[in-house]
């Protein structure tokens, strides 16, 4: 708990430097109070994976973050909010995949699976998502790009790699999920093939969080 408290208000400081200190206010409570969201569950049948058309990014490198070297990777990360996030995540199974610009993490998506896990349930998403996750499927969450980088190759290139290490890994299939208002993030998944799993209603209040499921027309 006191982890996270940390990582949240270091984001509200990095937030407040980018923006402004009304922009980070509206953003932290957002983030402790939402009602009446639409969350889509995904899935990726790796089977049937699709990769787009590569652009240029020879300039970009594919890393895995995990306990083996978090300690070594921790300072290429550009906030302190994400240095934190890398330290607790690894510590409870979860590890990471990464794109690095010139010696520093540009872009991350985390990822956890039955064999890395050390939680029950292995993410507290699952249960939230109505997912249940077989030995050989993963849950991917919180992809983030740094904001100079975001619009460009990098979120394509990150999750292409990441897809595509999974699937080498000899996982069949991949979850994660999207705000239904999330433009980007909707068409970044069906770039890549993944289908959608029944909307949900979401609503949240501080650490308590639930969803129920809605009608397909919703």
């Amino acid at each position: 708990m006191i982890d996270i408290l940390r990582i949240r208000w270091n984001q509200f400081l990095e937030e407040a430097r980018q923006k402004s200190l009304q922009v980070a206010f509206k953003k932290a409570v957002a983030k402790c109070l939402m009602t009446d969201r639409i969350v889509v569950p995904v899935y990726n049948n790796l089977s049937e994976l699709k990769q787009p058309k590569a652009e240029a990014s020879s300039s970009l490198e594919f890393l895995v973050i995990d306990q083996a070297n978090v300690a070594a990777v921790a300072g290429m990360m550009k906030t302190k909010s994400r240095r934190l996030k890398l330290l607790h995540n690894t510590k409870a199974g979860y590890y990471a995949y990464a794109v690095v610009a010139d010696g520093e993490i540009i872009g991350d998506i985390w990822c956890v699976t039955p064999k890395t896990a050390k939680t029950v349930p292995m993410h507290h998403d699952l249960p939230w998502l109505g997912i249940d996750c077989a030995g050989n499927e993963a849950y991917m969450f919180d992809m983030y790009v740094v904001p100079d980088s975001r619009g460009k190759v990098t979120a394509s290139h990150l999750l292409g790699s990441a897809l595509s290490h999974l699937k080498e890994a000899g996982f069949v299939r991949v979850y994660g999920f999207y705000e239904k208002d999330n433009l980007p993030a909707l068409w970044t998944h069906r770039l890549f093939g993944y289908s959608e799993l029944g909307k949900r209603r979401s609503f949240r209040l501080l650490f308590y969080k639930k969803t129920e499921p809605i009608a397909s027309n919703a």
